[in-house]
């Protein structure tokens, strides 16, 4: 019954105060609009880390005496091996004219193919690093018919470096935009509440308990919350159509999205009000 009462009075609240709450839904939906559009940043951020990441392998050249399905199986016994691929020298060649298109005259200059057939080894994932790669490229380099191992171990643990210092900096950036979302709520809901301070004051006169006095803002907060990452998801699914005509395809679960901004702002609409409630109630 307090429930209903209270939902029917924070719908009298939103009504009476219609450009107030207006200018709070406003800036709600524009602080999970920045939300969202880092979120989209920091997805993305971590899918190019995973494909940087998948790409980690150690290239085998053979020698014309080498037995292919022998060594293929070899080097896939090896302990941290993922996936062995075999390419063919005119698989090679096929590959580089393909990266060469606009510089293809260079191969010309070649009477024969120049490129040897290789294995590409894929590693697994506790693997992919300076120390993993260096410990198999050596097992790979023992076995017949091997003439060289391609891989960039120092270069690997640099860009791990320097995509771990990114990633801490996301996460940082990422903290200090929710607090922020949450303190403009807190704001925008403390400025309804002490316009209706006279009003709280004479129900807390005649016995009402703080519950009740809080049903309303929290509904308010609520509202305000899932009309603000409906609107919060429009704008960066907009924004996201403008980006992908100028970098091409960028990851973006839609649905993943239009849920977490609603689920997000309906969160932050509640602590944002429980706070400001109770610090006036106090």
């Amino acid at each position: 019954m307090s429930l209903r009462i209270g939902i029917r009075e924070g719908v009298r609240t939103i009504t009476r105060n219609g450009s107030l709450f207006f200018l709070s839904l406003l800036v709600a939906a524009i602080s999970l609009f920045l939300l969202s559009l880092f979120s989209l940043v920091t997805f993305n951020l971590y899918k190019a880390i995973e494909v940087l990441d998948e790409k980690i392998e150690i290239i085998a050249f053979l020698n014309q005496r080498a037995n292919v399905d022998a060594l293929k199986e070899n080097i896939a016994k090896i302990r941290g091996v993922d996936e062995v691929i075999y390419v063919s020298s005119e698989q090679a060649l096929a590959d580089l004219r393909d990266e060469l298109q606009d510089t293809e005259e260079i191969l010309n200059v070649f009477e024969e193919n120049p490129l040897p057939a290789s294995f590409r080894v894929k590693l697994e994932k506790d693997f992919r690093n300076a120390t993993g790669l260096q410990e198999i490229s050596g097992k790979i380099m023992l076995l017949a018919g091997i003439d060289e191992t391609l891989y960039g171990g120092e270069l690997v643990d640099q860009l791990k470096k320097v995509t771990g210092i990114i990633v801490m900096f996301d996460l940082g950036l990422l903290a200090i935009i929710i607090f922020s979302v949450i303190f403009v709520i807190f704001q925008t809901i403390k400025l309804t509440i002490f316009a209706r301070s006279t009003e709280i004051e004479i129900m807390k006169l005649v016995g009402a308990s703080n519950g009740f006095i809080a049903i309303p803002f929290t509904f308010e907060g609520i509202v305000q919350g899932l009309l603000g990452g409906i609107i919060a998801f429009m704008l960066t699914l907009i924004t996201y159509r403008v980006a992908t005509y100028f970098f091409g395809s960028l990851f973006f679960p839609h649905w993943w999205f239009l849920l977490g901004t609603i689920a997000g702002g309906m969160i932050f609409g509640i602590v944002g009000s429980g706070i400001a409630v109770r610090r006036f109630l106090k």
